[in-house]
């Protein structure tokens, strides 16, 4: 077939929404045409494993550098600046176009693929010799953890799907238990603690003014999707609608126009997570997979909630996220950490006054408003709303207070109105790792490998509370991030894991490695501290965060909840110091507490889906829960093996077929046979060496050799097994024009730092094989192992390295890395 003919019968199946036989029309294309620009692009979206969808979008970019869609969708799966995941070894270019067998495979599209996390391989950067022709790519690493949520440390870089999920700022989580305690409380029954009294004397809601919403049309800020209608525009709304100041926001509106014909009248209406997150370009950006699914039946509609986004004023706080870079890089002075936070904290708030932003009037009260107005201006009865994160939040508000304009609401991982976030971090932790350990002992190879996962995290724990450890992460391209590691920020870590679906089954290991000293997660969080405040308007965060959960508080509650939580000086960014302080921040920011009723648990018959993951450290089932006891018309469904959003991130598609179904008729409880067919945690366990891994022969960067057929070649010429993002086993082998004695020499420079490696390499043996004579040398990176191979052949090297994590090494080097040097030639 021609690649016109094969360029339609893939698009052909990606109408019908059959995505595997669209991956390998795809594969089959780019095979037979590897220059195929539109090949390249339609196989990454139509791939589910965000590596592999980021390698077809930068082949992309390698036939033309100018693409505006995959520049997009590389965008969107990594932060900015971002490099292949791999150690920087320079090697010559391969003489042949390798096609990864992955190719060779069928594969099915993620209903939204989760950020992929460049794996750390280490901070290598090791330059080629100058006799041996150099690449001229950047190969250094850039690792965004996408550890985010509500209020969770270590936080991510701006990708699409944690710009859904929440925010990125930072808490200081609940400290370890004592020395003396092997494991902590445990939440006792279904609901999570509930707010704690509020002050006797709360303001009542003053009268809102009379005013004339107005709806202005605009060419849309994106490229529309090919064949789909989209209107765009300015929902003109009051700021204050207890005011008659005059003063007005500018609220950013995309309707997604329906592909049917006769379309249903009440079309989804997508509420973001955040606060402060973007949703109109995130629907643009991710519309095959968030919007798409959608527009069979019903329009799709979306704003960008006041202070966000493309919506004016935009509450941005740029010398908040100047503060957060300068900590992360270690040039403020621990004296004057506290002083540097109030400055940026109070020159935020006063700069945003000073243009006349009554910071009061940016709150989910008011979202709500805008929401029922925006409805009536688009001309439309009632809605279904599908909120996300803080989004349900935002859902629950309207359905109290504008239930008029309201015909269903699916509810992902909620945030009831009546919770408080600072009050109740300790249960949600508590909660998060007792499931989490419970779910390991569960698993016959997660027990076997981790027996005592509970005890070992708690001893750790206290172990680095006593002696926190140092650690330092060059932070390409603008400094080195350094972070002092206690027993908080492991915690932080393992929440974090927990909370991102793609990330579960890595905690276990995570504690184990850190443990005996593999620091490979704990890096990777690193790397992504200097993109704090990506994709999130922070004045928004903040009004937000200081109304509705720290002025929802008395002093003393908080003064109560640090106490339980043990801590100290370290609080949430863009927060300073401790609690206490936290709330005078906040009464000096320009907003108020809740007024009476605002925080009520919200009361409704409207017919609600309430979705949840067994695993979200960031909005946990007993949240769900919680919410669902009063709504009358509602339907529970739990994702065993999910963390946060499952509607984001389940690959089954199962819980966006339920939300479809629960649209069509939402007076019925949708079908939940797809539930139990899920497919458990399967846990990371080291791998031992059984099984043995089949290699196949293949030309490596000018040397025959074996090697795994099904690792990933990425673009720096290693082969990256791939197991999870924060693996770093990879695999190279290459031809250098210089003696190995030369390159000995040059990997063992101290004043150059070991091009990147912890030392010098140091003989470990020989190895006859093929005709030559290997010599067999041993280092490490950031402490890891490195294993590199080299042998003379007429005048060039022959050279095999390979990285691995410490508890993998002894197999890998069995069954990849001495059957490499065997077979290579």
């Amino acid at each position: 077939m021609s690649e016109q003919d094969l360029l339609q019968a893939g698009i052909s199946a990606l109408r019908v929404n059959d995505k595997g036989r669209a991956a390998s029309i795809f594969s089959q294309l780019v095979r037979q045409y590897p220059r195929s620009e539109g090949g390249w692009y339609l196989l990454g979206m139509s791939l589910d494993d965000a590596q592999k969808r980021v390698y077809c979008f930068e082949r992309v970019l390698g036939i033309n550098p100018n693409n505006p869609d995959a520049k997009k969708q590389l965008a969107l799966l990594y932060p900015p600046k971002p490099a292949p995941p791999a150690p920087a070894f320079v090697a010559p270019e391969p003489q042949v176009m390798h096609i990864p067998a992955f190719l060779e495979e069928e594969a099915e599209l993620e209903e939204f693929p989760e950020p992929p996390l460049p794996e750390p391989a280490s901070a290598l950067q090791v330059e080629t010799p100058a006799k041996t022709p150099k690449r001229k790519k950047n190969n250094t690493v850039i690792i965004a953890a996408a550890i985010g949520g509500f209020c969770i440390l270590a936080v991510t870089a701006a990708l699409v799907l944690n710009m859904l999920l929440g925010n990125r700022t930072t808490l200081a989580p609940i400290a370890p238990a004592p020395a003396s305690t092997a494991t902590p409380a445990v939440i006792t029954g279904d609901t999570a603690e509930s707010t704690p009294l509020l002050p006797a004397s709360l303001p009542t809601a003053a009268p809102t003014v009379v005013y004339t919403p107005q709806f202005e049309e605009t060419a849309c800020q994106f490229e529309a999707p090919f064949g789909v209608r989209v209107t765009c525009g300015y929902a003109i709304l009051p700021e204050n609608r207890t005011s008659n100041n005059g003063r007005t926001v500018r609220l950013a509106v995309a309707v997604f126009h329906s592909q049917s014909s006769n379309p249903k009248p009440d079309p989804v209406m997508f509420l973001q997570g955040g606060p402060g997150g973007e949703a109109v370009s995130l629907s643009a950006n991710a519309y095959p997979i968030l919007v798409e699914p959608f527009l069979a039946e019903r329009d799709y509609v979306t704003y960008d909630q006041r202070g966000t986004g493309l919506s004016e004023p935009a509450l941005v706080c740029d010398e908040l996220e100047k503060a957060n870079r300068q900590d992360v890089y270690g040039t403020i002075g621990g004296s004057s950490r506290e002083l540097v936070y109030q400055n940026a904290f109070f020159s935020c708030a006063g700069l945003l006054q000073s243009q006349g932003i009554d910071l009061s009037a940016y709150n989910t009260v008011e979202n709500a408003a805008d929401l029922k107005d925006i409805v009536k201006l688009l001309g439309y009865e009632k809605v279904n709303l599908y909120g996300a994160s803080y989004g349900t939040r935002l859902a629950l508000v309207a359905m109290r207070n504008h239930p008029e304009v309201v015909r269903s609401a699916i509810l992902d991982s909620v945030m009831p109105v009546e919770s408080n976030w600072v009050n109740e971090y300790p249960n949600i932790a508590n909660y998060t790792l007792t499931n989490l350990f419970n779910a390991c002992k569960a698993d016959p190879d997660c027990n076997t490998a981790y027996p005592d996962i509970e005890a070992v995290f708690w001893e750790l724990a206290n172990r680095l509370d006593e002696g926190p450890i140092t650690l330092s992460t060059s932070a390409y391209p603008m400094g080195t991030v350094t972070e002092t590691i206690d027993g908080d920020y492991l915690l932080s870590i393992v929440m974090g894991l927990s909370k991102t679906t793609s990330y579960i089954n890595t905690a276990p290991q995570t504690i184990y490695r850190v443990r005996d000293g593999d620091y490979s997660t704990l890096i990777a969080a690193q790397y992504s501290l200097p993109y704090g405040f990506e994709g999130i308007n922070t004045g928004l965060y903040i009004s937000v965060l200081c109304r509705e959960h720290v002025l929802d508080s008395t002093p003393e509650q908080l003064a109560a909840a640090a106490e339980q939580l043990q801590v100290k000086n370290r609080i949430w960014r863009p927060f300073y110091e401790n609690f206490e302080k936290m709330y005078t921040a906040c009464k000096t920011w320009g907003t108020q507490g809740p007024v009476l009723g605002e925080k009520d648990a919200v009361v409704s018959d409207i017919p609600s889906l309430v979705i949840t993951g067994t695993f979200d450290a960031a909005t946990p089932p007993q949240f769900g829960k919680q919410a669902a006891e009063n709504l009358a018309n509602s339907y529970y469904f739990e994702f065993p093996n999910q963390g946060h959003v499952p509607t984001a991130s389940d690959d089954s598609g199962c819980a966006m077929q339920i939300a479809l179904e629960f649209l069509n008729n939402p007076v019925t409880e949708p079908n939940r046979d797809c539930l139990g067919q899920l497919t458990p945690v399967e846990f990371l366990v080291p791998y031992t060496g059984d099984p043995a891994i089949e290699l196949k022969r293949e030309d490596l960067n000018g040397v025959s050799v074996t090697i795994p057929p099904d690792w990933l070649y990425v673009d720096n010429g290693f082969l990256w097994r791939g197991s999870s993002s924060f693996d770093i086993t990879q695999v190279t082998a290459f031809r250098a024009p210089i003696s190995v004695q030369d390159l000995v020499d040059y990997f063992s420079s101290s004043i150059n730092g070991y091009r990147g490696f912890d030392g010098a390499p140091t003989p470990a043996g020989t190895r006859q094989a093929n005709g030559h004579l290997w010599t067999l040398y041993y280092t490490t990176s950031n402490g890891r192992p490195v294993d590199v191979a080299a042998a003379e052949d007429g005048g060039d090297s022959l050279v095999i390295v390979m990285f691995s994590h410490p508890d993998e090494h002894d197999a890998l080097y069995r069954t990849v890395f001495l059957p490499m040097v065997d077979s290579a030639k």
